[in-house]
């Protein structure tokens, strides 16, 4: 089977894997359950950035909770946000995104390959997972906002001095 056959077959297993996800996302514990592996991903990527940008994480929970309007999965607090540091803390786990990407190239493809059907499976929910998780919440955005703003600011900034002075 050529490579092209791989990845478009692949495509199409995680894609049938996030189709499944955003069905079961109003389901509560079964949504909780099935990206279990995606929302300690996505809040172990809150914490551990945060830390190195001294956001200070307080809390760390991945124990689902009912809100007025949806479901909580996991939450991470912090003691020392400012602009420098919101914007790395709030959207660390935009890099779950690259490790979708891992798993497809180097485990689903190969697995698919290699004719490893069971394997391949697996990879695609892991990888449908992973992006799944990566997708920032509305908390995340509002979190992240103001200093992602000033990042692009910078870089706006940066680009016009190198233009002018290039």
């Amino acid at each position: 089977m050529n490579l092209t056959a791989n990845a478009t077959a692949s495509a199409a297993l995680v894609f049938a894997w996030l189709c499944l996800l955003r069905w079961a996302r109003h389901s509560g514990w079964g949504i909780a359950l099935l990206t279990l592996i995606g929302t300690i991903g996505h809040e172990a990527l809150h914490a551990l950035v945060g830390w190195l940008v001294c956001a200070r994480p307080t809390s760390f929970s991945i124990i689902p909770k009912r809100q007025k309007n949806g479901w909580l999965l996991g939450s991470v607090g912090f003691r020392n946000l400012n602009i420098w540091n919101a914007a790395p803390a709030a959207f660390a786990p935009l890099l779950l995104a690259w490790a979708g990407w891992l798993v497809f190239v180097h485990w689903m493809q190969p697995a698919f390959h290699d004719h490893h059907y069971l394997s391949w499976l697996l990879a695609g929910y892991v990888a449908a997972v992973a992006l799944f998780s990566c997708v920032p919440s509305s908390v995340d955005i509002r979190m992240g906002a103001s200093s992602a703003l000033m990042y692009c600011a910078v870089c706006a900034l940066a680009g016009v001095c190198w233009m002018y002075y290039a």
